[in-house]
């Protein structure tokens, strides 16, 4: 029982974004995908309104912090209030029966493996054990961020400067439930991978259509559950980072991208990426600053527009390391040694390890498929630059990442680089929907 309250408490999070979300700049969205972005944008105001309170000195508090998240999504709507809102594309023609039917039952398996595997143990992340668990339940105890806890010595392997985003939602669960919950933590992993399946379809509808919408993300979260249960990412950061940048992309890529709304939407999910894991900081920069690049008609004027992108993710992480600062326990994310401190001679061997564990990761065949279709799909619109650039810009940062240690970096590689290539699944599988040579359905009034 105590997983079940756990586990549902979680779903306060799109009560909390609802004001947000609710606003009629997104009514064009089906309610299913708006229940999805309530969820995701209330996570982040949520984790936000945690952040905030440790730094005034007030204990959490679950009714508060739930009130707390929702203020600020009110206070963002009165901000749409101020902002063009484009016309709202309505539902999407009727059609395509059996291949959404044939990719609804897909997704569905999909999220039946990752439930199978969660509950059966086979996919349960060791890092649930040795940090993300730990630090949630120890901060559910405090009711609030726990300086002498993360400055012990004996927790140093616990990364103290890690985003809080996710330690924060499990304290929050914690609180809810009364206790930590194990195994409410792990099916996290089929919980929002579910919550992709049924999102990202209508987050895709107003440019692709039903048909390929549901395909797309039939073929992402196949990718997704293939990669988590072979990765072990049941309990960890994965799946929340994941969720927040697929639904980011696919907004970025969407027909309202122009849409002050939108892009305030998308920031908040990027925001969310950031707070969610270190390399989510790389993800945004990278989707923000090629966004400008593969949608020039929709990010002018400029400055407001990268505002709007890139604002919530800096207050986001300005509050976090504020906290650390305020306490001395980090100033900043470590690394792994100086930035130009490289070992360039290890980079054939990374390259060799980072391919073995992407191979020893189901073939690599949640990459391999995704690439494939992307050939299938050739030549690509322009708009491919916002995800292959991105995943290229990953794959440079993490490999530059994997040559700063002096000893051999096999072992670390093979047990990291499945889990971190994930967002590169994901950026091939949603770029396989950019095929030049047919037109996206413009949006209508």
């Amino acid at each position: 029982m105590t997983g079940l309250i756990w586990i549902a408490s979680l779903l306060l999070t799109a009560l909390a974004g609802f004001p947000l979300v609710g606003h009629r700049a997104f009514a064009g969205f089906p309610p299913p995908t708006r229940l999805v972005l309530a969820g995701a944008s209330g996570a982040v105001l949520l984790s936000f309104a945690m952040t905030v309170a440790v730094l005034t000195g007030i204990p959490w508090n679950v009714p508060w912090l739930v009130v707390a998240a929702a203020v600020l999504a009110a206070g963002l709507r009165l901000v749409l209030r101020r902002l063009p809102v484009s016309p709202v594309r309505g539902p999407s023609e009727a059609g395509g029966g059996v291949i959404v039917v044939a990719a609804s039952v897909l997704s569905l398996a999909a999220v039946a493996a990752a439930l199978v595997a969660t509950v059966a143990g086979a996919a349960t992340s060791p890092d649930l054990l040795f940090f993300w668990g730990p630090k949630a339940q120890q901060f559910a105890l405090a009711r609030a961020f726990d300086a002498a806890f993360m400055r012990d010595e004996l927790h140093h392997h616990m990364h103290a400067y890690y985003p809080p985003l996710v330690t924060n939602l499990g304290a929050f669960a914690s609180m809810a439930a009364g206790r930590m919950s194990w195994t409410g933590a792990t099916l996290t992993f089929p919980l929002l991978l579910a919550a992709l399946a049924i999102g990202l379809p209508g987050a895709l509808d107003g440019r692709l259509g039903r048909a390929r919408a549901a395909a797309v993300a039939s073929l992402t979260v196949a990718a997704i559950a293939y990669l988590g249960i072979e990765a072990d990412v049941a309990g960890n950061a994965e799946m929340t980072l994941l969720l927040f940048e697929t639904l980011a992309i696919a907004l970025l890529l969407s027909e309202t991208a122009a849409s002050a709304p939108t892009q305030l939407l998308a920031g908040i999910l990027l925001a969310g990426a950031a707070a969610a894991k270190v390399e989510g900081l790389p993800f945004a920069a990278a989707a923000t600053a090629l966004f400008f690049l593969a949608r020039p008609e929709a990010s002018r004027p400029f400055w407001p527009a990268a505002a709007r992108l890139l604002l919530p993710a800096a207050a986001m992480l300005s509050a976090w390391f504020a906290f650390g600062a305020s306490r001395r326990i980090f100033f900043g994310y470590s690394g792994y040694g100086r930035l130009l401190d490289l070992y360039p001679d290890h980079f054939g061997l990374v390259l060799s390890a980072v391919g073995r564990s992407l191979a020893a990761t189901g073939h690599a065949l949640p990459w391999l498929v995704p690439l494939a279709c992307v050939l299938l799909a050739l030549p690509l619109d322009r708009r491919w630059i916002l995800p292959i650039g991105t995943a290229a810009i990953l794959t440079a940062f993490f490999l530059f990442t994997y040559i700063h240690r002096a000893e051999d970096p096999s072992l670390w590689i093979s047990w990291s680089a499945p889990r971190i290539f994930s967002p590169v699944a994901v950026l091939l599988s949603i770029a396989a929907s950019l095929a030049g040579g047919r037109e996206s359905r413009p949006a209508r009034p």
